[in-house]
């Protein structure tokens, strides 16, 4: 067995679930520390805020788990234009980790319910 990366330039993936009624115990504490003032302006501007920081907590649990010990929740960002697809922004230790990984961008992809989010995150590298 080779210890290279894989040739489709996958380093890691992870997939995270959370309930609903999680995200609303941070919602009611402000945030609680996990979420940015971008995300948390996102969701509060629409209907269903729980359901939207719900997928963003699941994608933030996917990135730590992924990127290791000592990066933290708050250092990854999920960020969406008006139109377009989520990303994550990595800032501080979280980004110094994807890049140690061998990894040079990671992807996100979202989806809730109405009890539970998930977020499935892939960490990647850039293939000739």
């Amino acid at each position: 067995m080779s210890d290279s990366l894989p040739e489709d330039g996958v380093v890691a993936t992870a997939v995270e679930l959370v309930t609903l009624a999680e995200a609303e115990g941070l919602l009611a504490k402000g945030g609680d520390g996990v979420f940015s003032d971008r995300e948390l302006a996102f969701a509060r501007a629409r209907v269903d805020p729980a359901r939207r920081l719900a997928a963003r907590l699941a994608a933030k649990r996917a990135a730590v788990r992924l990127l290791g010990e000592g990066v933290l929740e708050r250092e990854i960002e999920v960020v969406r234009a008006d139109y377009g697809p989520p990303r994550l922004q990595l800032s501080g230790g979280a980004r110094e980790r994807l890049l140690a990984l061998g990894a040079s961008r990671a992807l996100v992809s979202l989806t809730h319910e109405r009890r539970h989010a998930a977020a499935l995150v892939l960490l990647l590298r850039d293939v000739a």
